[in-house]
């Protein structure tokens, strides 16, 4: 038997027991009869309510702006930093960064870096790992700054902008290429110390400049700097004129006119370098000697060529001949020799040294000729670093793009005010407010009857 609550839920074609519509259905007929008759009304509060919407939207999007950064370089993926450190994303919201970006808003004295930072939240793209591995290392994030009261000059995404730059400059200082190596002092060049070692620091630092250099051009061969137009290949150029023609004139000036502070006593250095040198060639001949008995003692039936089956790319087999004994000490024999021939060179060119050390005796001009080029050169290379300095600075920033790089977090006007959200959200109120209307028509026909 069907009761009075189960004929209300009728289908509208359903009839009451007296045959007519169901409950239901006349209290539908009566709310869209409503909205219909007031449809103006009705019109004008859904544009109403859209503008205002989006107005808020407007609002909001102008007190927060975000952005993605994603980290382009081979490291990034475990987890470090071009100069492989360990990475930290939240080092953009460090006291150092903050006051990059105070700096940069025009906000000293408006807010603090600690204030500052607590506008900003960082969250990796992937919040979950989707692979299930669980050491994932996220190589993108999401930026959002939020504006503060504090901070009523600047908006939100103009704050986002300024941070990324001040963030990009704060990471390729601390993890680009190491620059202290071009860290050069003329000082150094100590004129109370000997003039012949004073030419050996002179070319100790062009040695690590040219290395510097070499491996900055293996980076880019291409590069040239916007401001200066030089190249890594030019600045190599001149580290090799220096050491080639600069360096070697005055070596050649100091040993040829006898140029020393204190003769004993470089003699006494130089004699026992030479008797160093002498211990180290004896050892070195003695072990070359060793391993050509070695050789001959070997068993000739053990020197013959040994073949072993081997497999090649393609996965087929061959006959691959394999070292023995006698060709390992064959190697050891000839690198001793290498070294026993270079500690004669050695003893040769400071016996030379000291011969012509006693031979002349250099008058004052030619001490002063000697600390005047030891003066230019210095500066020379001073000057050659600071130009290399300069060149890898702007080749830093250049590789810098590449290393971060943040989407454009610029918004236009439509994409503000969230047109398509903002009509949704009044669809679903006119439609609440719809339903409230029939269930209020529902109940009044149940108090009716």
């Amino acid at each position: 038997m069907k009761t009075k609550w189960h004929k209300k839920w009728l289908h509208p074609k359903d009839v009451t027991l007296t045959g007519g519509p169901g409950k239901g259905w006349v209290s539908l007929q009566k709310s869209a009869e409503l909205f219909f008759t007031h449809r103006k009304l009705v019109l004008i509060l859904f544009l109403v309510l859209c503008v205002a919407l989006s107005g808020i939207h407007y609002v909001r999007s102008l007190l927060t702006s975000s952005t993605v950064v994603s980290m382009e370089y081979e490291e990034a993926a475990r987890g470090l930093t071009p100069s492989q450190t360990r990475f930290n994303i939240y080092e953009i919201q460090s006291a150092e960064v903050m006051e990059r970006l105070i700096d940069y808003a025009g906000l000293q004295g408006v807010i603090s870096p600690e204030e500052l930072g607590q506008c900003i939240r960082v969250r990796a793209t992937h919040s979950s790992n989707v692979s299930g591995n669980e050491n994932f290392i996220s190589t993108s994030y999401v930026i959002e700054f939020t504006n503060s009261d504090k901070i009523q000059k600047r908006s939100a995404e103009t704050m986002l902008s300024l941070l990324c730059k001040a963030y990009r400059e704060f990471f390729v200082e601390h993890y680009g290429v190491n620059h202290s190596i071009l860290n050069f002092d003329i000082n150094d060049l100590r004129f109370n110390d000997e003039y012949l070692l004073a030419a050996d620091l002179l070319e100790l630092k062009s040695e690590q400049l040219r290395k510097y250099v070499q491996l900055c051009r293996r980076s880019n061969k291409n590069y040239r700097d916007p401001d200066t137009g030089i190249t890594f290949s030019e600045l190599e150029q001149r580290i090799d004129n220096f050491s080639k023609y600069d360096l070697a004139r005055l070596r050649s000036y100091i040993i040829e006119n006898g140029i020393a502070n204190d003769k004993t006593s470089l003699n006494a250095m130089l004699n026992y370098k030479i008797r160093m040198d002498n211990l180290t060639y004896n050892k070195l001949m003695a072990a070359y000697d060793e391993d050509n008995k070695g050789i001959r003692m070997y068993d000739t039936a053990m020197s013959a060529v040994v073949m072993i089956p081997t497999e090649d790319v393609t996965m087929r087999y061959y006959m691959s001949r394999t070292k023995t004994g006698m060709d390992n000490l064959a190697l050891h024999a000839d690198a001793q020799l290498l070294g026993a021939t270079e500690r004669t060179k050695e003893i040769e060119y400071k016996s030379y040294l000291i011969r012509k050390m006693q031979e002349n005796d250099p008058r004052q001009e030619h001490r002063e000729k000697a600390d005047t080029m030891i003066l230019q050169m210095g500066q020379t290379l001073e000057n050659l670093a600071g130009d290399i300095r300069a060149v890898d600075s702007s080749f830093a920033s250049y590789k810098a793009r590449n290393y971060l790089n943040f989407q454009d977090g610029h918004q236009r006007f439509l994409q503000r005010t969230a047109p398509l959200e903002s009509l949704g959200i009044t669809l679903l109120m006119l439609a609440a407010a719809f339903v409230a209307v029939f269930l209020r028509n529902l109940i009044k026909r149940d108090k009716m009857v």
